[in-house]
């Protein structure tokens, strides 16, 4: 058999297509080699490669989005500024305004374990240190540390401390990455689900929008500037329309969406399980 490794991207709310498209290799009985993740795909990445199945996963998306402790459906009818305060938690830190406790606590709740010794499936997960200005990757230690570490948007939630290194999230130096997994892997899938077309809107964004539109940006520059000098074997663009950062209320329109490229994969790995 063929090793197999997928990425998960960074892209917000977004990101929890990446459940669908794992989904993919459940019905085929295929167990990825190796998983990446960035931000999102990190959090889905990791609660896969801990044992969680898709089902699992889902049921915890939506007990977390109807739970009165985050108040998604609520806030959202609004996009309330006041209300992401009160769910993400606001921090005295001068380095980001949020901490993401609440959600953190949710999520080791959930998962099945906290180290990366541990894991069912081996995981590496990027997250951008700042005092060196690199990327980095982590495959060993504290799997909850690296995952906060991961989803820690400048100016937003608050940088993780692990050691003598202070890191940020992710998507800021490789929000898709599929190039550190290609030498452990004969193909790699890489899915995409950050949005590369314009807003509809002609509405004067808020600070929030803002923020999460020039980081958008950032990314869709990286991600096409890498992609010149290497390619994933399958790479999966998942074009997610009217989904902003943190629309997690939105769920079943992403995995509705996230349906049709999970036929696409299926037919795709079928392809390459016959070559092997």
């Amino acid at each position: 058999m063929k090793k197999i490794g997928i990425a998960l991207g960074a892209g917000g709310a977004r990101g929890l297509a990446h459940i669908i498209i794992l989904e993919a290799f459940e019905e085929l009985g295929i167990k990825p080699h190796i998983i990446s993740g960035s931000s999102i795909g990190a959090i889905v990445g990791a609660a896969y490669a801990s044992g969680m199945t898709t089902k699992e996963m889902k049921d915890s998306v939506e007990e977390l989005i109807l739970s009165k402790d985050f108040k998604f459906t609520e806030f959202y009818k609004k996009y309330d500024v006041f209300k992401i305060i009160d769910m993400l938690g606001v921090s005295m830190s001068t380095s980001g305004f949020f901490k993401g406790d609440k959600f953190l606590s949710y999520y080791k709740n959930k998962i099945k374990t906290y180290k990366f010794s541990d894991l069912e499936i081996p995981l590496k997960i990027v997250a951008t240190e700042y005092w060196n200005k690199k990327e980095h990757h982590f495959t060993s230690g504290n799997l909850i540390d690296a995952v906060r570490a991961s989803y820690s948007l400048p100016t937003l939630i608050t940088p993780m401390k692990i050691k003598e290194g202070l890191y940020f999230d992710g998507g800021m130096v490789n929000p898709l990455p599929y190039d550190i997994i290609q030498k452990e892997c004969d193909y790699v899938v890489a899915v995409d689900v950050s949005s590369k077309k314009g807003i509809n809107s002609k509405e004067i964004p808020n600070a929030l929008d803002s923020l999460f539109a020039a980081f958008q940006i950032m990314q869709n520059s990286i991600l096409k500037e890498k992609l010149k000098s290497s390619k994933p074997n399958i790479m999966l663009e998942i074009d997610i329309k009217d989904v902003r950062m943190f629309e997690f209320n939105k769920v079943e329109a992403i995995w509705n969406e996230a349906k049709k490229y999970k036929k696409i994969l299926k037919n795709e790995l079928k392809k390459l399980i016959e070559i092997s």
